[in-house]
């Protein structure tokens, strides 16, 4: 019997050569560099999803509130008694503040400020509004908004406010102001928030934004979002 190797089947057998070896580490370098720009990429949109997302919260729930608030300042329980309290007051600066009072609504419960303090109906409720340094601020400069001193919206970097003014109470806003020399013909309320991104290097390049009617450029890598609404202070709109 013929066991002589057959030439032409052991050259099939040979291993991968050195050309053929770099050309597969090449394309595994290139599938591993798409990889980690696919996932680069995708982390990136996640964070920016998630800033996006706390920051519309943050806008909402504060807005809410002080709305909430707002359209109450100067109720009375008693129509037929003068109000006992200041309805509006605040102060301009670098960071706004206002403060509202109003007689506690009438009902089983009476009224919570947002300090935890329960009043009975007929009450004066005072809510006390400011932008404050948060607990993480000499980290990353986080502030917060603050009501009675206690936080009520975080990631709430600036508060500016106007003030509408009818003075003839007619009904119609002759103009509006950050320093009112009389609370009692402010009929509306214009509250603009600055909402900063809690994540830092998740803005690339520099980020443009309007805010209190003033165009602005950041280059710190937050993100940042403005708000803007109007309420009207319905017992002194008259």
């Amino acid at each position: 019997m013929n066991t002589r190797a057959n030439p032409s089947k052991s050259g099939r057998q040979r291993g991968m050569g050195l050309i053929e070896l770099m050309i597969g580490m090449t394309i595994g370098l290139i599938v591993l560099a798409a990889l980690g720009y696919f996932f680069l990429g995708s982390s990136q949109a996640n964070r920016t999803h998630n800033d996006i997302s706390r920051m519309q919260e943050s806008g909402r729930n504060a807005l809410e509130m002080m709305g909430t608030v707002i359209r109450q300042a100067g109720y009375r329980a008693d129509a037929d008694v003068a109000f006992a309290g200041t309805a509006l007051a605040g102060a301009d600066g670098a960071t706004d503040s206002i403060t509202v009072q109003f007689d506690a609504q009438e009902g089983v419960d009476g009224e919570t400020d947002c300090a935890g303090t329960d009043f009975d109906a007929g009450e004066l409720v005072t809510y006390a509004f400011e932008v404050v340094n948060g607990p993480d601020f000499a980290v990353n400069g986080s502030r917060q908004l603050t009501c009675q001193g206690q936080p009520v919206a975080d990631n709430i970097e600036d508060m500016q406010i106007t003030y509408g003014i009818d003075a003839n109470k007619d009904g119609i806003i002759e103009s509006y102001t950050a320093t009112p020399a009389n609370f009692g013909q402010v009929a509306a309320v214009r509250v603009n928030l600055l909402v900063r991104g809690p994540s830092a290097n998740v803005a690339t390049g520099s980020q443009t934004y309007t805010f209190n009617g003033a165009e602005v450029t950041k280059t710190d890598g937050f993100l940042r979002q403005t708000y803007s609404t109007t309420f009207t202070v319905r017992n002194q709109a008259r």
